[in-house]
């Protein structure tokens, strides 16, 4: 433990430097930057495992390295666990386990590129989602995301007819809605709870639940193909533990703007690597849907941004 937290603590100098003023703005925006081509390029990774691989024994075996990855670095943090946050974190875990239950069957029919502009949708749906439960109409730069985003998701899914609608479509829309979901309950946990603890809890939820629902197919445990362990260590390594740590390292030294705008680069790179690694085809309807629904992400962070900054001046005055 001692040994992990001071490797921790020189990755941490080593990018950061041993002052208070944090990295220089180019460091803090690659990082992120890398985080989020990892994000698109997992996709491609995940479609060839679960295309010989079942699902759920693939997300047990990605969620518990990762979750021994993380571990070390957290459970320093296990003094702040209490009901509240092991409760809460379950909830995150089981809508984060939905999630990517949707997202890899969905990656069985349909392709890594469509994947990955569909489930960016979640983006769009978040303000969407939290309009509804606050029970307020969405604002008019929400609905004008939603539009573009319905009409980049028509190009991209129905073809020329709605005979061609693909399931594996319709499960990535469904994986978009369930994290949309998940994002809402982080943020609400969040505010009330450790979240390094609720990052560890989820994180275990997710291989916990994972295994549960592979009990069907323990049988094919063993061997595991080649192509789902490179997608089990990458995913786990890289796109969970590392990204953790980028997103908690140099988030804090961007702007909101900043952020938004490469985060909704992970469907621009999910399409760019199942081109160009994986010898996808998406043509000019799928160019123009996949366009327009990153359009639309970015215009519904845009407005997510505004709508904090309203909040935060209207607290300031009162």
């Amino acid at each position: 433990m001692g040994e992990a937290a001071h490797g921790l603590e020189r990755v941490r100098i080593l990018f950061l430097g041993s002052g208070s003023k944090g990295p220089s703005p180019w460091i803090s925006l690659s990082a992120l930057t890398l985080t989020t081509g990892i994000w698109g390029y997992s996709f491609l990774l995940v479609h060839d495992a679960v295309a010989c691989y079942p699902v759920y024994l693939f997300l047990a075996l990605r969620f518990t390295l990762a979750t021994f990855l993380v571990a070390p670095f957290l459970l320093s943090r296990l003094h702040k666990l209490d009901r509240h946050t092991v409760l809460g974190g379950f909830f995150m875990g089981t809508a984060l386990f939905g999630g990517y239950a949707f997202q890899s069957f969905g990656l069985v029919w349909t392709s890594a590129a469509h994947s990955g502009f569909i489930t960016g949708l979640f983006v769009v749906l978040t303000p969407v989602f939290h309009a509804l439960i606050s029970r307020r109409l969405p604002r008019a730069d929400v609905w004008l995301a939603v539009i573009l985003a319905t009409l980049g998701l028509g190009l991209l899914s129905l073809g020329s007819g709605f005979s061609r609608v693909n399931p594996g479509d319709v499960l990535s829309l469904i994986c978009a809605a369930v994290y949309a979901i998940h994002l809402l309950l982080t943020g609400h946990m969040a505010r009330r709870y450790d979240t390094a603890a609720l990052v560890l809890v989820q994180l275990a939820t997710v291989a916990l639940l994972s295994w549960l629902f592979s009990i069907p197919s323990a049988g094919k445990l063993l061997p595991v193909p080649y192509p789902a362990v490179v997608a089990i260590v990458i995913t786990a390594l890289f796109a969970s533990a590392f990204a953790y740590f980028v997103q908690t390292a140099f988030q804090r030294y961007t702007s909101a703007i900043q952020t938004a705008i490469i985060f909704t680069m992970e469907p621009v790179f999910a399409g760019f690597f199942a081109v160009l690694v994986g010898g996808e085809v998406l043509g000019w309807r799928g160019l123009a849907g996949g366009g327009l629904i990153v359009a639309g992400m970015f215009l519904g962070q845009m407005a997510e941004n505004r709508a904090l900054k309203r909040v935060q001046a209207a607290a300031m005055t009162s």
